[in-house]
């Protein structure tokens, strides 16, 4: 896989992805022709399918990573080996929605509290009325 590495490698500074996007996705690409012990080049869509469900349903990776491996899958058969039609149907996961973290009204008073600026004096909050 070495040549196709340094083709990618190549194809991604050219479009002047950063170092560690560029380090990302050179080893997904690796994991990939490692598991099938072959090049990414001899295989098609079945191969990816059949590797993204391993990652997901065998190493249970979060979503997260299932959006840089098929990333850098669809990178590479778009770009590098100018094949789109294998990657054509691939989908990105959907990601969990998560929510935001929310300081109770007490830890928000304890925050200003903690603050001091050299020129006033230590923050009082006002008392807070029941309701």
């Amino acid at each position: 896989m070495g040549k196709l590495q340094d083709q990618m490698k190549t194809d991604l500074l050219l479009k002047r992805y950063s170092p560690h996007t560029i380090q990302a996705y050179l080893r997904c690409i690796r994991d990939f022709a490692k598991y099938f012990m072959r090049s990414p080049a001899e295989m098609g869509e079945a191969e990816v399918r059949q590797f993204l469900l391993h990652l997901t349903q065998e190493r249970k990776i979060t979503s997260g990573l299932q959006t840089a491996y098929v990333s850098a899958l669809k990178f590479l058969y778009r770009t590098t080996l100018r094949q789109p039609g294998v990657v054509e149907h691939l989908p990105y996961p959907k990601r969990p929605k998560t929510f935001p973290v929310v300081l109770t009204m007490q830890e928000v008073l304890t925050l200003f509290a903690a603050i001091r600026s050299p020129n006033t004096k230590p923050f009082s909050p006002p008392p807070m009325e029941p309701g």
